[in-house]
């Protein structure tokens, strides 16, 4: 018999997501599938099908002693999952389950609040929990990080699963609204805590009509907290996958777009000279560029799409959390923006041509004009040499060949023919000048004086013919 998509928690769990920074290198041959860290069920076809283009998992492990900022509650322990994504981008799961009796939708808002605002302060071993993730990576030796290199960081983007459990779950699902109403334990929690949840408004919080039966399961978010109810663990981690992809492409879009006017900066700051220093502009913006096309492509294009997990449960919730994130429009907007810098480099291209091809005129010109003086220069001595070695009556033996006076008509006749032929060169050069075409070439010009003298003989003739 399957196993069935529903089931009530007895605790309330927490699927606490984060973006990380800066990228992880990780080699490919120790990167594991997520489904060993998650129950996918029947999903984990499909995540390990989609293993190269899915977050991979880079550890695992489960901390008996984790400590969440001061208002947060108490939790059990943690499991905490480190994976990367293709481009290497680190996202952190913490999974953590509510102490008995400490579920309530205000102190889980409260929960959610502190490990949103605060996250810094979650604590494991008495250490911050990036630092120990920084730790452990080094002892596993599993990145290539600088010994100089920062540690890992919380990046900007959060999201909050929140699964429901014992009395609040049963609270949750016997609630009645119709449409998109949410119940004010659901606007306390989406929102964690910071607007009045009895006022009977949605607040932009979605509802997905696929995903919600009533009575048996109920599914509500906002951009960073959603609440799910009803559905068994493989599910629940699932939805979490579908919300990590959506994080991690929101975070990308930052990232692309922090990076784009990097790229521009980097262009109106330059100083260039020389055509080595176009090149290597060119070469800097281009290597830029390849990547910001990259991040968009496998970092935001891919998590966009919902095929990844052909489940309509898994895409019914990917597409509302994708439409209440505006995904489509950020993705839009940054492609626009990576056209730009496009633009840019294509520009600084053509500079770059065209000072290549000035470069190589002026070398041919100066190159053209040696071999002209060249040929100037030695064709009239050749001739007079030859002129001097004949055996001729012309040439007396006993004058010296500088005699000018004797020999003038021999070196005027050496001389004069290329003389007049760099004459007739110059006066040319001076003559010849840029002629554009004239789109109304065709078209002669007028004299005014002919056209109003042409005007006043036709307004005579028409008189005279009155």
């Amino acid at each position: 018999m399957p196993r069935s998509d529903t089931a009530v928690r007895a605790r309330t769990r927490l699927l606490l997501m984060y973006n990380l920074t800066p990228q992880v290198r990780v080699p490919d041959e120790m990167l594991r599938p997520l489904t060993e860290a998650f129950d996918l069920g029947r999903f984990a076809a499909h995540v390990e099908a989609a293993g190269l283009l899915l977050p991979r998992l880079v550890l695992h492990e489960r901390v008996p002693e984790i400590t969440l900022p001061p208002s947060a509650v108490r939790v059990d322990g943690a499991a905490i999952t480190l994976a990367v994504t293709p481009r290497r981008d680190p996202l952190l799961f913490v999974d953590v389950e509510i102490e008995d009796g400490a579920d309530g939708s205000d102190a889980i808002a409260e929960t959610l609040y502190a490990t949103w605002q605060d996250r810094s302060a979650t604590r494991v071993g008495g250490a911050p929990l990036t630092e120990w993730l920084d730790g452990r990576l080094r002892a596993y030796g599993v990145t290539d990080l600088p010994a100089d290199q920062p540690p890992l960081e919380f990046g900007r983007n959060v999201h909050q699963s929140v699964f429901p459990g014992a009395e609040l779950a049963r609270r949750l699902l016997a609630e009645h609204v119709s449409g998109d109403a949410v119940g004010p334990d659901v606007v306390t929690i989406v929102l964690r805590g910071t607007m009045d949840g009895g006022t009977g408004a949605t607040l932009g919080i979605r509802r997905p009509e696929m995903l919600n039966n009533p009575g048996q399961t109920m599914v509500a978010h906002g951009r960073g907290v959603s609440v799910i109810v009803g559905y068994a663990p493989p599910v629940e981690n699932a939805f979490g996958l579908a919300a990590a992809g959506i994080l991690n492409a929101v975070a990308a879009v930052h990232r692309i777009r922090r990076q784009a006017f990097e790229a521009l900066e980097l262009d109106r700051v330059a100083v260039v000279e020389t055509a080595d220093d176009a090149r290597t502009l060119v070469a800097r913006l281009s290597r830029r560029l390849s990547d910001l096309q990259l991040d968009l492509s496998f970092s935001v294009e891919a998590y966009a799409d919902t095929t990844f997990i052909p489940e309509l449960l898994v895409e019914g919730f990917h597409s509302s959390l994708r439409g209440v994130a505006a995904l489509a429009d950020a993705l839009a907007n940054t492609s626009r923006i990576v056209e730009r810098v496009d633009a840019v480099l294509a520009t600084r291209r053509v500079d770059l041509e065209t000072a290549s091809q000035r470069y190589a005129e002026r070398r041919d010109r100066v190159l053209a004009a040696a071999l002209a003086a060249g040929s100037v220069i030695a064709l009239p001595p050749a001739l007079l040499l030859a002129f001097f070695g004949v055996n001729s009556s012309d040439v007396d033996p006993r004058r010296s060949i500088l005699d000018v006076h004797h020999y003038g008509v021999a070196y005027a006749l050496a001389w004069l023919p290329f003389l007049l032929l760099m004459g007739a060169g110059l006066v040319a050069r001076r003559r010849i000048s840029l002629r554009l075409s004239d789109p109304d070439a065709d078209i002669p010009a007028v004299d005014p004086d002919r056209r109003r003298t042409r005007r006043t003989w036709l307004g005579r003739s028409r008189r005279r013919g009155r």
